[in-house]
């Protein structure tokens, strides 16, 4: 059987970009465009790099960064040859899609270049999918963002590797106390290495948490999947006569249950363009 690594990447949490050069994760940037993409492309090398030696014969990528645009963060050029990547219309995470495309029982997976939650301390960049309007945003009570959206979409999935900002690794360790983190950078510390550096750092990980597989546990979610959305004050939502999916909303809280947590995540998508801004000049 053949074995499929599933990547989920970001940008914000990727190597050499910091609070200095914040620019070179502006997608479309001239500093995203000379740098950025360099970057993480690095990051995506060297976990594609420890996974062919390892034996991976299948690499399949969700870059997610400023997803609505077609245009890639990832260099594609530069990868290996049994490098693909997800069908999205524009990049844009339809879970349920990026899900179907996958294999039934991948060998696992592996979150890159990523961030922490809104709120997290010593954190690059920290925001929960767009905060503000977003403050937090829970399924079964487990408080999830980017990350928690890309692992619990492939519950029953061994999560590997999470590798980004140290601040985001709190989000991961949550998800699985035996995911393996790999920093390559920390605000706490002022520690900002270069990808030279982060290069080896990552490619070093990665065969270490492949070599220990079987001491890695699948991420596991059980019905019934109830998700929830916090906005922050000086928004509401506007509320339909009607709506498709089974939930409610208070003020500042929106509600709503799933059969699966794919279908849960793209109800995220409804439920946020219900988002307005209060007027305040009425």
């Amino acid at each position: 059987m053949k074995k499929q690594l599933i990547i989920i990447s970001d940008m914000e949490g990727a190597s050499g970009i910091f609070e200095s050069n914040r620019k070179a994760m502006v997608h479309g940037s001239d500093e995203w465009k000379n740098h950025g993409r360099e970057y993480l492309t690095s990051d995506i090398l060297a976990v594609c790099e420890a996974a062919n030696e390892l034996g991976i014969d299948d690499i399949l990528i969700y870059d997610g960064h400023f997803a609505g645009n077609p245009e890639h963060n990832i260099i594609l050029e530069k990868l290996p040859s049994n490098v693909r990547f997800f069908d999205t219309p524009d990049r844009c995470f339809y879970w349920r899609r990026i899900r179907g495309q996958a294999s039934w029982n991948p060998y696992g997976l592996i979150t890159v270049g990523q961030h922490a939650r809104y709120g997290e301390e010593d954190a690059y960049f920290p925001h929960t999918i767009q905060s503000p309007p977003i403050e937090k945003l829970t399924l079964n009570g487990i408080h999830i963002a980017e990350i928690g959206m890309a692992v619990l979409n492939f519950t029953g999935v061994k999560y590997i590797a999470n590798i980004g900002c140290n601040a985001s690794m709190k989000e991961a360790l949550e998800l699985s106390n035996t995911v393996k983190c790999i920093a390559v950078k920390d605000k706490s510390k002022n520690w900002q290495p270069n990808i030279e550096e982060t290069y080896k750092i990552i490619k070093d990980g990665v065969l270490n948490a492949l070599s220990n597989i079987d001491d890695i546990k699948p991420v596991n979610v059980k019905p019934p999947y109830v998700f929830s959305m916090k906005i922050f004050e000086g928004f509401t939502f506007q509320v339909p006569n009607e709506i498709s999916c089974k939930g409610n909303f208070d003020e500042n809280t929106a509600y709503w249950e799933a059969p699966d947590v794919e279908i849960g995540l793209e109800i995220f998508n409804y439920v946020r363009e219900l988002i307005v801004k209060i007027d305040t000049e009425r």
